[in-house]
């Protein structure tokens, strides 16, 4: 258990005493720690995205979710559309 404010001289030093054959975790362990900390990308709206222009003519397709719900129970079914 740590007792003393961790800085990064301190975290230099932990490293120094790490076996070389770990250096490899901690520098696995430090990209998962900068990943966690970037924003969640934002994602475009579906009427944006260039998959979306084939379905733009169906009406049925104005509601996404529903209607890939509606195509993935008809394969599922194997019933033709």
């Amino acid at each position: 258990m740590l007792n003393q404010p961790v800085t990064k001289e301190f975290v230099f030093r932990q490293l120094e005493t790490l076996p070389p054959n770990r250096l490899l975790e901690v520098a696995q362990f430090i990209e998962f720690l900068q990943f966690q900390t970037q924003p969640p990308e934002r994602r475009k709206k579906s009427r944006k995205h260039s998959a979306f222009g084939m379905w733009a003519g169906y009406p049925e397709a104005q509601d996404p979710v529903a209607f890939a719900g509606m195509l993935r129970r008809k394969i599922e079914m194997r019933q033709d559309g």
